[in-house]
């Protein structure tokens, strides 16, 4: 990760000290992650390391686009053992 990632919070026009919905948490995950080249799981671990939240409490805030993105992320990184539910989904 890069030095200055913590600097990231600190720009007011994101509005990253709030994240009121799943709507605007997909936004905040999906910027994290193009921005700073991260992995989408490594983006919901940022912000759940800068907002003190347990992982697991951020699982009512992942859109079905977003669970999407993470299970093809999770699959090409041979994170998953059965893949053939990703491949209904996917057509």
């Amino acid at each position: 990760m890069q030095a200055n990632f913590g600097n990231m919070f600190l720009k007011a026009d994101e509005q990253l000290d709030t994240v009121p919905n799943a709507e605007s948490f997909s936004r905040v995950v999906m910027l994290l992650a193009t921005r700073y080249e991260l992995s989408y799981l490594d983006a919901i671990m940022e912000i759940c390391n800068h907002y003190d939240r347990e992982i697991e409490s951020v699982k009512s805030l992942i859109t079905p686009k977003l669970k999407l993105i993470l299970t093809e992320e999770a699959a090409r990184n041979r994170l998953l053992k059965d893949r053939t539910f990703l491949l209904d989904r996917l057509g």
